[in-house]
Order: structure tokens, then C-alpha cells, then sequence
């Protein structure tokens, strides 16, 4: 390929442009090939089947939702993933524009290495939206496969504002910064399989048409974006009679994996673990009846199915695996906490629920 290439560019035209401008022509095939090879990296069991696999090297994302609904949480859960070894072990950069970054939010995310994570946050003056961006801008272009998280976006103040008197008049000119940005990095991102995650507030939608909230930001922003999720609303997660965590409403507006527009996905997160994906897997099982509900009990009739992969487990818990009233016993508990804790504690068994899970959806 590399020869027909080579005589593919070879032309007199080309040559004289590459000779000018650097080697910005490449073949159809070598650009296909290369955005064929972007890695898609899960988030959540839930929010992967919304996305279509997840979220793609290379591209730009946006977090929307209410104060306090998750989304720095789910970002950093994100990071976490990304910064396996598996996924590339990505260098995370994390822009802390807002300046609330609390050691819960870096200590409650299962997995996440906070000393391989660089910081980005004002220290004696305030930062400018100009110099976050500025630094953003320097650590694409030269950290390849970068995770950089914006958060947020809302709280970005362009230099002329924040140098200004708070109650003098302007018209807002981070919109217009934001686009610019998003411009100049649109071609970067991609090449560099960087990720750009860019957290921002639902705001009140002052026009008098659409939905009564917008995300902030402006529209550069989201015509950039290969993929959209907004969190639509949150509920407590209660157990015991206590409050554990949080589940969040999620819709995709769009998705670069190939996720459906408009898709929508229950995430949970659990206080100081961050997504927990046994509790998403057990939802979307019992929805599906992969685990079946009577009352108080659930029965985890995806295994009963599949015994010869859960053979070792039943026989070091002393299960006859030809008795059948044996081993449907054994999957079966009383109380939703009781199930977690089994799958939790049974790795192979929640490996089985996702690929059953992926197979039906």
C-alpha cells in the first residue's frame, strides 16, 4: 500500500503543495485506515449499549446536566478506564476551571490513579478562559492519546471579564472563543487519538424557543462534538434506608461508535466507588429477564443456562452440577443486595451477564 500511495501523491500538483504547506495530503486509504484503527473505550454497561461501544479515540465529547447530577464523576470514572493498560494507559489532564475539585472526587473513583494525573487550576490569580485553553491547546498537540478534561466549560471567563468590574457591560465572548478552539484542534484531535471531554451546565433558555434549559457553551461547541449526553434528571439510590448513591438519566444526542441518536441509558453511581457496573448489569438483567423476579427473590437464569462456564464455581461450593434443584438454589438469593454481592464477588459471572446482555441488545 505504501508504494501505491507514494505514486498516488506523486503528481506535480501535490508534490508543490506538500513542498509549501508540509505533508497536510494523504490518500483516501491511509486516512480511512487510520480512523478505522481509533479505539472505542467503555464507559458504563449502560451507557456503552446507548453510545453504540462507547467513546472513540480521537473525539470530543460534552457532559451536560444539572449541578451536583455526576458528570465530573462519570468523567473521571472515564479516565480511569482510559488510563488501563489495555486502553493505552492514556495520560489524564484534568483543567479544574471551576476550582471545586474536592478529594472525594479523586479518592471515591474505583481504579483511578491520581498520580498519574495532571492538574490544571489557578493558584495565586484567577485564570483566564484564554490561558486554560492556551494550556489545553499545548498538551493536545504534545501528549499523543491524551484524556483532557474541561470542567466546565460554564465556569471559563474570558481575560476582558475577568479583568473588567463585575458589573460592567460586554457582550459574552467565551462562545466565540470556544469555536475558535474547537476550530484549531478539529484536525489535531483525531490525529493525536486524543479524547477531549468537555463538562458543561444546563442553562435557562432565554429565546423563547425549545426546551426551557440549554447546555452552555454555545453552538461552536456543539457542532464540533462527536458525541452529546445529557443527563435528563437524577434519583436518589437508597438501600438500608440510606442513600448509597445516585442514578442518572442519560440521553445521547449523538455518538461517534454508532450509538442511535436520541438513546437513553440509566447509569448508577455509588458513593465512593463512582459507576458501579454490577448494579447497571443487574437493571438491564432483570429488565430482560436474564434474572428473574418473584416477589423478593431473583434467580439468575442466564447461568442456569450456561453452566459449563460456571462448572469450577459450583463444585468448589460443593454443588452437584447435575442436580438441578441444586444448582438453581445456589443462583438464586433473596434481596437485590444479595445478588450484587454475588456477582460482585463472582467475576465470571458478570462477564457472562454483559456478553448476554451485548448478544440480545
Amino acid at each position: 500500500m505504501a508504494k501505491a500511495v507514494a505514486e498516488m501523491l506523486n503528481d506535480d500538483t501535490t508534490k508543490e503543495i506538500i513542498k509549501k504547506y508540509g505533508h497536510v495530503v494523504r490518500s483516501g486509504t491511509e486516512v480511512f485506515e487510520e480512523r478505522s484503527n481509533l479505539q472505542i473505550i467503555p464507559v458504563s454497561p449502560a451507557l456503552d449499549l446507548a453510545l453504540g461501544g462507547g467513546i472513540q479515540e480521537g473525539g470530543w465529547v460534552t457532559f451536560s446536566g444539572d449541578p451536583k447530577s455526576g458528570k465530573t464523576t462519570t468523567a473521571l470514572q472515564f479516565a480511569a478506564t482510559c488510563q488501563q493498560e489495555k486502553y493505552g494507559s492514556k495520560p489524564v489532564i484534568y483543567l479544574d476551571a471551576e476550582g471545586r475539585l474536592k478529594s472525594i472526587n479523586l479518592t471515591g473513583i474505583h481504579g483511578l490513579d491520581i498520580e498519574k494525573m495532571k492538574i490544571v487550576g489557578t493558584v495565586d490569580e484567577p485564570m483566564s478562559a484564554e490561558q486554560f485553553l492556551n494550556i489545553a491547546e499545548f498538551y493536545i498537540k504534545n501528549t499523543p492519546g491524551c484524556v483532557l478534561i474541561v470542567d466546565s466549560i460554564s465556569s471559563l471567563i474570558p481575560e476582558k471579564e475577568l479583568i473588567d468590574d463585575v458589573n460592567a457591560q460586554y457582550r459574552p465572548s467565551l462562545p466565540k472563543l470556544l469555536k475558535n478552539w474547537c476550530k484549531k484542534l478539529g484536525g489535531i484531535v483525531p490525529r493525536q487519538k486524543a479524547i477531549v471531554i468537555m463538562i458543561t451546565h444546563l442553562i435557562a433558555n432565554t429565546s423563547g424557543f425549545g426546551k426551557s434549559k440549554v447546555a452552555d457553551g454555545g453552538r461552536g461547541i456543539q457542532y464540533q462534538t462527536d458525541n452529546i449526553l445529557e443527563i435528563q434528571y437524577i434519583k436518589p439510590w437508597v438501600s438500608g434506608g440510606k442513600q448509597i448513591g445516585q442514578m442518572i438519566h442519560w440521553k445521547v444526542k449523538t455518538s461517534a461508535a454508532g450509538g442511535f441518536p436520541g438513546s437513553e441509558a440509566q447509569g448508577w453511581l455509588k458513593y465512593g466507588l463512582g459507576i458501579d457496573k454490577t448494579q447497571e448489569l443487574f437493571i438491564m438483567a432483570v429488565d430482560l429477564d436474564l434474572i428473574a423476579k418473584a416477589g423478593a427473590w431473583y434467580t439468575c437464569n442466564y447461568l442456569l443456562e450456561d453452566i459449563d462456564r460456571v462448572k469450577d464455581l459450583l463444585i468448589a461450593n460443593d454443588i452437584d452440577t447435575e442436580d438441578e434443584k441444586a444448582v438453581k438454589s445456589f443462583f438464586q438469593f433473596q434481596g437485590q443486595d444479595k445478588v450484587a454481592a454475588f456477582l460482585s464477588s463472582n467475576p465470571t459471572t458478570l462477564e457472562i451477564l454483559e456478553e448476554e446482555i451485548k448478544s440480545m441488545l
